[in-house]
């Protein structure tokens, strides 16, 4: 069964699509961080979903409304932007407002 997509949830999405069909986390984090940097000197990584993995930053169990705990975690936060990355291969979340 196929993952519901998640755009329509996603806080202030920014896309990118890599040419990369192999990126990683790493790679895919830095670009990440070099897009939301372009637009705040200090952005601050606060969770993230790889689904080439399955793994998720927080591991917050605190699913609701749909969401995906750490989805929910970002929100709770107050993050403001989300970097997706070839269409919800890697999405990252930053807080880029003190």
């Amino acid at each position: 069964m196929a993952k519901a997509p998640l755009k329509y949830q996603l806080i202030n999405p920014l896309k990118i699509r890599s040419e990369q069909s192999d990126i990683d986390f790493t790679a895919a984090r830095s670009m990440a961080d070099e897009k939301v940097k372009a637009l705040c000197p200090a952005p601050k990584l606060v969770s993230w979903y790889d689904a080439t993995t399955g793994e998720s930053h927080p591991k917050a169990e605190c699913a609701g409304a749909g969401k995906p705990g750490w989805l929910n975690y970002a929100e709770s936060c107050r993050c403001d932007t989300t970097v997706d990355i070839n269409d919800e291969q890697y999405v990252f979340i930053y807080l880029t407002q003190p």
